[in-house]
């Protein structure tokens, strides 16, 4: 991971080699630690550090764009100039305005540097959870992943930001002969993690459901735990609430702006300074990232910008740019789903018959312009009759419309968990009714 000063002397040098109408540049260095075991047995355990620089030259809306891991003066400079000479061999672009220009910064706390964890850590971290599992005779699978990331952005028209940050993500799971169960943890500080404690509630639901039996496929209630819920909310992310697909009008919240989308008890921010997000401060662009409501008691009031977008469409930029150019344009990355009243723990009380869900796998979207979404339930799926889990379930593949599930939530937990695999959302775990499952597994 590159400090402040190797950061700034590099952006320097590249905002200094050429000239042109404007320049961008940016350096991300990402330090990941990774330990997978399977079969109970560590068969990876490694540290890759992947630093790299991009840059925009920009001449008469000319855009000439490159990224390196040439990370030394010569190397960065060559960088530079093939931008320039690629954006002199490209059309201008129309709709293309001017980079972001300095604006205000919100005044966080100094952070300290992230903590560096050892493979040694980690593996002593998987030692823990399979000592946990071979006492219940069941095999652990599963990943630990630490990270160490900092990004620094400058451009011609005065900005310079850089932040650091680092995260920890361990998923476990148990296998039993015919039975699984996972856990999965996410904090910004690995000694916070119970490692003991993620081993035993993968257990438990590997034992709970072994044996499992069938249920017709159909509507019914279900307890969504957090891992499935931040799952369905990360298609909502990348298909819905991105200024690119509101500006194309690919989204149904840009056909519905301003109306109902969801139930009531359903209000969705993006908000990267929560106290239990993970990330850095500021995007891609080095703007300083907003709390965005995007959708407030079922309503939807907004999506999130990046500079083209937002002087596209005349809104504020919210600070939501990805590395420049791509073809996704600017997407939510820390969700934040507002929590209910009733504890967790009593959620399942009032489901008569219904079903519970650990997580989902193999989620794909089937129809972007319908947010109709398959996939499938894996790694704890349960019974629910009279308010309690009577044994374990055959997955079940299951269809559903995005927010039409989201307007039969029918109780949300008052407490939330940071979880996520391609983007981390901040969710409560959720009862919804009506949820459709469209066939059934022989597992």
């Amino acid at each position: 991971m590159l400090d402040k000063n190797r950061t700034k002397e590099l952006l320097n040098i590249a905002l200094k080699t050429v000239k042109a109408d404007q320049i961008e540049v940016g350096l991300f260095s990402n330090e990941l630690g990774t330990t997978r075991f399977a079969n109970s047995i560590i068969h990876q355990n490694m540290v890759v550090e992947s630093p790299y620089l991009w840059s925009r030259a920009i001449q008469k809306k000319k855009i000439g764009a490159i990224s390196t891991k040439e990370l030394h003066p010569e190397g960065v400079k060559q960088a530079m100039h093939k931008a320039l000479e690629l954006a002199e061999h490209q059309k201008p672009d129309p709709e293309f305005k001017s980079l972001p220009k300095p604006g205000p910064k919100k005044k966080i706390a100094l952070k300290k540097e992230p903590v560096f964890i050892t493979p040694d850590q980690r593996a002593k971290a998987v030692e823990k959870m399979v000592k946990i599992c071979k006492k219940h005779s069941v095999e652990a699978a599963g990943v630990i992943h630490t990270s160490r990331y900092s990004l620094g952005v400058a451009n011609s028209l005065g900005i310079i930001n850089y932040d650091w940050a680092g995260d920890t993500t361990v998923t476990i799971t148990a296998m039993y002969d015919n039975s699984s169960g996972f856990a999965t943890a996410v904090d910004k500080n690995f000694a916070n993690i119970d490692f003991t404690l993620l081993a035993e509630k993968a257990v438990e639901k590997a034992l709970a459901s072994k044996d499992p039996v069938d249920i017709e496929p159909g509507k019914y209630t279900v307890l969504l735990e957090e891992p499935a819920v931040a799952e369905l909310l990360a298609f909502l992310a990348f298909y819905e609430l991105g200024a690119r697909a509101f500006d194309e009008k690919r989204s149904v919240i840009s056909k519905k702006m301003g109306k109902k989308l969801t139930g009531k008890n359903i209000t969705l921010v993006d908000d990267a300074f929560h106290p239990k997000s993970i990330g850095l401060t500021f995007d891609f662009e080095g703007v300083s990232k907003k709390k965005v409501m995007l959708i407030q008691n079922g309503i939807g009031k907004n999506v999130v910008f990046d500079s083209f977008y937002a002087q596209k469409l005349g809104k504020k930029n919210t600070g939501h740019a990805l590395p420049q150019p791509n073809a996704m344009g600017p997407f939510p990355m820390n969700l934040v789903l507002k929590p209910g009243k009733v504890p967790r723990e009593k959620l399942i009380n009032d489901i008569d018959k219904g079903i519970l869900i650990t997580r989902f796998w193999y989620t794909r979207m089937v129809d972007p312009d319908k947010t109709l979404v398959t996939g499938m339930t894996r790694d704890g799926t349960f019974l629910i009759e009279n308010g309690k889990v009577t044994k374990g379930l055959k997955n079940m593949r299951f269809s559903i419309n995005l927010y039409e599930t989201f307007e039969s939530v029918r109780m949300i937990a008052k407490e939330t968990v940071l979880c996520g695999e391609y983007i981390t959302n901040v969710v409560p775990a959720l009862v919804i009714d009506n949820f459709n499952f469209a066939s059934k597994t022989q597992y």
